[in-house]
């Protein structure tokens, strides 16, 4: 039965299986009280056997009553063990099981952490968080359960065809006869299992990455009443699923099925064999009986098997998809996390120098020879329309992307030669869409970083004006955000980010305002709250507002991933070309508000 197995399970699967077996050796002492119950369980079941052949043929065949029932006794006794040591089993492994799904989910969970911001650009939340939700029940349920209860299984199917052969070898080789006809089907429709579960599980991930896109936009559904397009197009992704489901619960229940026809033969078998052999060759009624009774012992592991071998495709399929995950590269895989938190830089210059970049090789440059020098204290602003290659610059100075072509120095140093943690502890990226987490102003302050005293958030927080609208909400810093910031006005939320920000006491601050009109009010403490980063920190700002722009020291004018123009706001003024332009479009754009 091991053999067969490992026919029915590919390569690729036992690395797989040995991947996820690591995370059982830290709970191994579970583990060994659960393989210590198997050979224990196996040889009360074998007893049994024996008491039943002893008792019919000695007992109940010959009439014989004294002592009958100690043997009676000595069954029940056998019988009572055999379950004892099966609950702790059954127990011992779920419980290892359920302490390493727990690791592997943290283990993903802090790995996923680590995948470079550009993997969350381009793959699905939805995908990943099937990932982590819906593959690791699949593995929690199925998998576990179905591994070591496939190994139990096979040792006791073992030992009781060496206790048949050991009553009857010929009877035993009759019963054999249709291994070969289960092995066979079982690795036919595993293949079939296996592809439909697949399908299953993918269907179900572009299922779950849809319904996470459709709610977190639900209110632009709602406003331009696209909600049966968007019904419609989940019902669809649905289907899907529901077919693939469907198509492996047939090649399930064929499996079953089929199993289940054979055995069904071969109970006929023997007990047709067996009464020859009664007639012809003296066997006793009590072994006959041994057997049919075995016959169901041992057909209901195999039997099992067949839901196992399923079930195991199943969670291995989950697994297939975890996998990614395990295999995905981290941001920056040279570094030691456990190790103490990096120190930020003290800034001095950033440097970039003929830097072109394009994000894929069959895609043209978003950046062509970038050159621009910033020093401790100054003020960038990059300016220009949208696709110009302000964003990519962020990204780049960020290493949310690498693989840039010139060079892009901090303090002389290559941005490539400095470690991802330093870098961001040096800067603080300001995003145009703030997210907020439902939690405690406090916490979206501070993120939970025990580094960052209340005192410390109270501070950033006045520092930016954020405190006076705070002061007024019910429970003031406890106050607890919902929904992504929807219970706060925009203006509210970008003023937390700033407080988050300047709470991390980065170097230099990377700006990227908000276009949204907000109210007059928080407007100017939003003003205020620039005026007095720019006055502390070194800020390079996608800027949108005339005050920012005006008051940088330096100004880089985007076109097509190239910078244009050059200089401060008067030069640049003065010049009268693509920046003079841009500021009368900002002008228009920001009437009442400046």
């Amino acid at each position: 039965m091991i053999n067969a197995t490992q026919k029915i399970l590919k390569t690729k699967d036992w690395q797989l299986l040995q991947r996820f077996g690591r995370y059982f050796i830290p709970h191994k002492k579970w583990l060994l009280f659960s393989i210590a119950s198997i050979p224990i369980t196996t040889i009360a079941g074998i007893l049994f056997l024996w008491l039943v052949e002893n008792i019919v043929d000695n007992y109940i065949v010959p009439g014989n009553k004294e002592g009958l029932l100690l043997q009676i006794i000595l069954l029940a006794g056998v019988l009572i063990l055999n379950l004892l040591f099966d609950g702790i089993y059954s127990y011992s492994f779920s419980k290892s099981g359920g302490l390493a799904i727990v690791d592997v989910r943290k283990k993903l969970f802090g790995k996923s952490l680590r995948f470079p911001l550009s993997y969350f650009d381009k793959k699905p939340i939805g995908v990943t968080l099937s990932r982590l939700t819906s593959d690791m029940e699949s593995i929690s349920e199925s998998f576990a359960a179905g591994i070591l209860g496939l190994l139990a299984d096979s040792i006791k199917t073992l030992a009781l065809v060496g206790y048949l052969f050991y009553l009857n070898w010929r009877l035993t080789l009759v019963l054999l006869l249709v291994v070969p006809v289960i092995i066979l089907v079982m690795r036919y429709l595993r293949k079939k299992i296996r592809a439909a579960y697949n399908s299953s599980r993918s269907s179900l991930a572009k299922s779950a990455a849809y319904l996470q896109e459709a709610l977190n936009g639900m209110k632009t559904i709602q406003l331009y009443a696209a909600e049966e397009e968007a019904l419609n197009k989940y019902d669809q992704l649905n289907k899907q699923y529901c077919d693939a489901q469907n198509k492996s619960n047939v090649y399930d229940s064929a499996l079953y099925s089929l199993v289940e026809g054979i055995t069904s033969i071969a109970t006929a078998l023997v007990i047709w064999y067996g009464a020859i052999q009664i007639w012809d060759f003296g066997f006793t009624m009590g072994v006959l009986i041994v057997f049919v009774t075995t016959l169901e012992r041992l057909f209901v592991p195999v039997k099992q098997f067949a839901q196992q071998i399923s079930t195991i495709q199943r969670a291995l399929s989950a697994l297939e998809h975890i996998n990614e995950l395990f295999e995905q590269q981290v941001e920056d895989p040279s570094e030691d996390r456990s190790q103490a938190k990096p120190q930020a830089l003290p800034l001095h210059e950033i440097e970039f120098n003929n830097v072109s970049f394009r994000y894929s090789e069959d895609t043209p440059d978003v950046l062509k020879n970038i050159s621009f020098k910033l020093r401790k204290g100054d003020r960038l602003a990059l300016v220009g329309t949208t696709g110009s290659g302000k964003s990519t610059i962020i990204k780049l100075l960020a290493k949310t992307y690498t693989g840039y072509r010139g060079s892009i120095k901090i303090n002389g140093i290559e941005l490539t030669e400095l470690p991802l943690a330093q870098i961001r502890e040096t800067i603080s990226v300001m995003q145009q869409d703030i997210f907020m987490f439902n939690n405690t102003i406090e916490f979206n302050i501070s993120l939970g970083r025990e580094s960052i005293s209340q005192e410390d958030v109270k501070q950033a927080a006045s520092f930016v004006f954020a405190n006076h609208f705070i002061h007024q909400l019910p429970g003031g810093y406890q106050f607890v955000i919902q929904d992504n910031g929807d219970n706060l006005s925009k203006g509210q939320a970008q003023l937390i980010s700033f407080a988050r920000a300047i709470c991390s006491n980065s170097e230099l601050i990377i700006l990227d305002e908000a276009t949204s009109a907000v109210d007059s009010l928080t407007e100017q403490y939003i003003q205020q709250a620039i005026a007095n980063i720019f006055s502390l920190k070194t800020v390079i700002a996608v800027a949108h507002r005339l005050s920012t722009i005006k008051n940088s020291d330096l100004i880089l004018v985007l076109e097509d991933g190239q910078i244009i123009e050059r200089g401060n706001h008067e030069e640049l003024q003065k010049q009268g070309g693509k920046y003079a332009q841009l500021l009368h479009q900002f002008e228009e754009e920001n009437k009442g508000i400046e």
